[in-house]
């Protein structure tokens, strides 16, 4: 490959996914001829992504052209796949949606795995290469007309919508963890090691968790405006290609919520590597439009990402089955690097100034 990255369909911030999935090379060559038509000569795995469900592919075909696919474990959420290909549909040309089964369908399921097929954009991540103040304009242009569109009504119902209540799982596994590290012995070195890292940093754990809850709590009192959002624009999400086309990707959890969702990627403090200057956010909001920022909402998605990223991390080191120590050591060092410095700890405990 060359040094420009091309696309698969979630970030590379945290390549931590080492292991292949337990599905052989020629059952995904087999489903790709009879599902989608592609006669695929080679396919490569790529050793990418921060899903612990979900490993990427690059395809490339006797034709000489090249696809990336996404191989998911379990379920997959139907307006992951939709509401991009809808937007598609809608003429912003931004985003990359999957293509078709040869019936049409969005995806195809094999054995326990889903396959989604997508393009190959030869581009480089946006936090890697920086964006121009016209991509910052772009950037904000694109969010504005995404929180501005108005989704049908079938796929309006299917689609989460914010309560306020830090997710379930994540706050579950967090507290699971709590215990277990507690109470616990370990061999493995890297679950011991994050098991002392953990310890030390316990009482400050349980903190963040109490003080997603109480934010939380807050703005269910209030009335909010809500949005089609993204839940996950940073810049390593925006993709740019040599001739400068953006586009955005990572479409796996849209939600109707308000707008802050997604503005906690360009206001105020940065949100671990995604640092946003006040020349660009000005550029942003050039693109976007003037508009009021609630820092309530701001300090609970802040809050909320922490718990999400430490109750990911601790779940593939200590409760995954079929994760190896090259996952688990990659995993670590991510959930320690959350408390450093300038990192989303930090992040969230900043976002609290704006607060009266």
């Amino acid at each position: 490959m060359s040094s420009s990255r091309s696309w698969c369909p979630f970030h590379e911030v945290n390549p931590s996914l080492i292991e292949k999935p337990n599905l052989k090379d020629e059952k995904i060559i087999a489903c790709l001829q009879e599902s989608y038509g592609v006669t695929a000569s080679r396919i490569e795995f790529l050793p990418l992504g921060n899903d612990s469900s979900a490993w990427v592919y690059r395809v490339e075909t006797e034709k000489g052209k090249t696809y990336f696919l996404k191989v998911r474990k379990g379920t997959v959420d139907a307006p992951s796949v939709l509401v991009p290909r809808y937007l598609r549909e809608q003429g912003i040309e931004q985003v990359v949606a999957v293509y078709p089964t040869k019936t049409l369908a969005p995806w195809q399921e094999v054995e326990d795995y889903i396959l989604l097929l997508y393009p190959f954009i030869e581009s480089k991540m946006g936090m890697e290469i920086g964006l121009t103040d016209s991509q910052w304009i772009e950037y904000g242009d694109f969010l504005r007309k995404l929180h501005a569109t108005k989704l049908p009504g079938g796929l309006l119902e299917q689609l989460r919508k914010e309560t306020f209540i830090p997710n379930p799982k994540w706050s579950g596994v967090v507290r699971e963890l709590q215990v277990k590290i507690k109470h616990s012995t370990f061999a493995n070195p890297f679950e011991k090691a994050l098991a002392a890292f953990w310890k030390e940093k316990s009482v400050e754990i349980g903190k963040i968790l109490d003080r997603a809850d109480e934010l939380g709590k807050m703005l269910q009192e209030k009335r909010l405006d809500y949005v089609l959002c993204h839940a996950d624009i940073h810049t390593a999400n925006l993709l740019l290609t040599q001739e400068g086309r953006m586009y955005v990707v990572d479409w796996d959890g849209p939600i109707l919520a308000p707008k802050e969702r997604d503005l906690m990627f360009i206001v105020g403090a940065s949100v671990g590597g995604f640092v946003v200057e006040s020349k660009e956010e000005t550029l942003f909001f050039r693109g976007y439009g003037r508009t009021e920022v609630d820092p309530l909402a701001l300090a609970y998605y802040r809050y909320e990402w922490v718990v999400q990223d430490i109750g990911d991390y601790g779940e593939r080191v200590f409760l995954m089955e079929d994760v190896g120590d090259e996952t688990k050591e990659a995993s670590v060092r991510s959930l320690m690097d959350m408390f450093q410095a300038g990192n989303v700890v930090e992040s969230a405990y900043m976002s609290e100034v704006g607060l009266s």
